[in-house]
């Protein structure tokens, strides 16, 4: 008899992933979709996909040096996030769980951070980047796992992250009964406690 799963995907970190796999281009609704089916093995049969991610942040910020007004949502990576989100809530079998992205301020980029640390020098406009902050995805993942778990929905929860903040939920459902099977897309800092509480870790590769 066929296991009923659900696939979960961590979208930000899915995304990446696809991204270091795939190459540095735009990614579209079928990259995510081919993947998340790819999830599902032969005994499994899929009783939905859900993806989390935030909307991509589309306000008018101000450059702390140069004073220039950025408006995000002009920029190309706002438009494609928007039509790759979009494609995905209207596809067959899905449910998108949107999180919020929110601004506090500005930050020193990583390489400005090295860069200022090994040649001390005055900051320029170019050292610093919006310091972006996801809400709210974690949360609706662990709600979803404890859901499908304790109503009996599925059989078996596909889990697709490398972030440890789960290993709560993963337990819980373990407890009710429900499969956790951990899928890292090949990710080199998978912590111990996910394989520790993850009843498979399956490596599904782009």
């Amino acid at each position: 008899m066929s296991k009923r799963t659900a696939v979960l995907l961590d979208g930000g970190f899915v995304l990446l992933q696809l991204r270091r796999a795939l190459g540095q281009r735009e990614l579209t609704a079928d990259d995510v979709l081919r993947f998340a089916h790819a999830c599902i093995v032969p005994g499994e049969e899929l009783f939905r996909i859900y993806y989390y991610d935030c909307p991509p942040f589309g306000r008018p910020l101000v450059h702390p040096m140069s004073r220039v007004v950025q408006d995000f949502s002009k920029t190309a990576v706002y438009a494609s996030r928007t039509r790759l989100l979009d494609e995905l809530e209207h596809s067959d079998h899905v449910a998108f769980r949107a999180g919020v992205l929110s601004a506090g301020g500005w930050k020193l980029t990583y390489r400005s951070q090295q860069d200022l640390m090994k040649r001390p020098r005055a900051c320029v406009a170019t050292d610093f980047q919006p310091d972006f902050n996801q809400k709210r995805v974690d949360m609706k993942i662990g709600l979803d796992v404890a859901w499908l778990s304790s109503k009996g929905i599925v059989d078996r929860i596909v889990l697709v992250t490398a972030d440890s903040d789960f290993v709560p939920a993963m337990k819980f459902a373990r407890r009710e009964g429900v499969q956790v099977v951990l899928v890292p897309m090949g990710s080199k800092y998978l912590h111990k406690a996910l394989r520790a509480h993850a009843d498979e870790v399956r490596e599904v590769l782009p």
